[in-house]
């Protein structure tokens, strides 16, 4: 609790801090400030759809943040998570495309099945070339999913691709395999369950479980865990598989439910976002939401004030990138927050 307590504080400084920051650079670059910020601190909560919006927004940054945490809890470093996603869905989506007129309650978890081991066989991959080849899963992950990200472009630009479509995308899914709406005419849907039910599971699995702790001692000294009995390459393939499959979810699910096809870049950096999410939260699976509804607030705002105002959507960046840099300065929490509660959190 004291180590709650201690992100707790953190976060909300920060979350001041940041917005001050937003504040600043909205009325140095708008013409009227006043009114841009206030769309941009109230826009996302102000009616139905911009906050049905915001919450369909965390949905694939819960997850992909989940995805993070995972593989940093087991030590293991997994910066692919933007690639596993990407080609997951692809794959997702094929398969979805040849499941009309199967029922929705098998239709919809078979699809998620083969999003999950397509997004976590990508990821495991870079943990058997470390295992194997002593290959830096820092580096393999990355470039194994840029590759991935080109392979799918290929065939969303070729073979898959819908003639009648003016961009780069698949076919529409059957709307039977969609999620069902919630605060229409926004975005939000019955997905929004499934992500926290997810966060929930990987809480306890992460806390309670022996596989957890089997990560967690993993991650903490890998060395220790060896000599503890603890199958620390297992652990590896294990930890760096469902964290890919995490990602791969988080990508399906926000095609099933927002955009109904797998269009190309239709992600826009849900992979990096989640790495940034996960450090945010500690590698706490529970504070993984709060802080992804974070940046999807951010994102909103920032949409909501471009509209309504003459602000940039991309100062959302800009605070977001501030919120990241503050949260994760251990010392610069210890000299504002205090070096006594900071020190609760060690």
């Amino acid at each position: 609790m004291k180590v709650n307590r201690r992100w707790l504080k953190v976060f909300l400084f920060t979350l001041v801090v940041a917005f001050i920051c937003g504040s600043v650079i909205i009325l140095t670059t708008s013409k009227n400030p006043l009114t841009a910020i206030r769309w941009f601190c109230l826009g996302p909560v102000s009616n139905t759809y911009f906050l049905g919006n915001m919450l369909s927004g965390s949905i694939p940054l819960v997850l992909t943040g989940l995805a993070a945490v995972i593989a940093f809890s087991a030590g293991t470093f997994n910066l692919g998570l933007e690639g596993q996603l990407y080609f997951a869905t692809f794959c997702a989506t094929i398969v979805a495309l040849h499941l009309e007129g199967l029922v929705r309650s098998f239709s919809i978890p078979l699809i998620l099945f083969v999003a999950f081991i397509v997004g976590g066989l990508a990821a495991a991959f870079s943990g058997v070339l470390k295992i194997l080849f002593r290959v830096d899963e820092l580096l393999s992950s990355f470039l194994i999913g840029q590759a991935l990200i080109y392979i799918a472009d290929y065939f969303l630009n070729g073979p898959f691709r819908d003639p009648f479509a003016g961009l780069s995308a698949s076919k529409y899914i059957s709307g039977s395999m969609m999620f069902s709406k919630i605060l229409p005419p926004s975005d939000l849907h019955s997905g929004v369950f499934v992500a926290i039910a997810i966060s929930v599971v990987v809480y306890f699995v992460l806390r309670f479980s022996n596989l957890g702790y089997q990560i967690k001692v993993t991650g903490s000294n890998h060395d220790f865990a060896h000599y503890g009995g603890i199958k620390v390459h297992w652990v590896w393939l294990v930890a760096l598989f469902l964290s890919g499959g995490m990602a791969g979810l988080g990508g399906t699910i926000d095609v099933l439910g927002v955009h109904g096809r797998m269009m190309k870049g239709f992600s826009f950096g849900y992979g990096f976002n989640g790495i940034a999410v996960a450090l945010i939260a500690r590698n706490n699976p529970i504070s993984v939401i709060p802080s992804a509804l974070l940046f999807s607030y951010l994102e909103v705002g920032a949409q909501v004030s471009s509209i309504m105002a003459d602000v940039t959507p991309e100062v959302s960046k800009i605070v977001q990138a501030t919120i990241f840099y503050l949260i994760t300065a251990e010392s610069l929490a210890d000299f504002l927050i205090g070096k006594k509660v900071a020190a609760h959190g060690r």
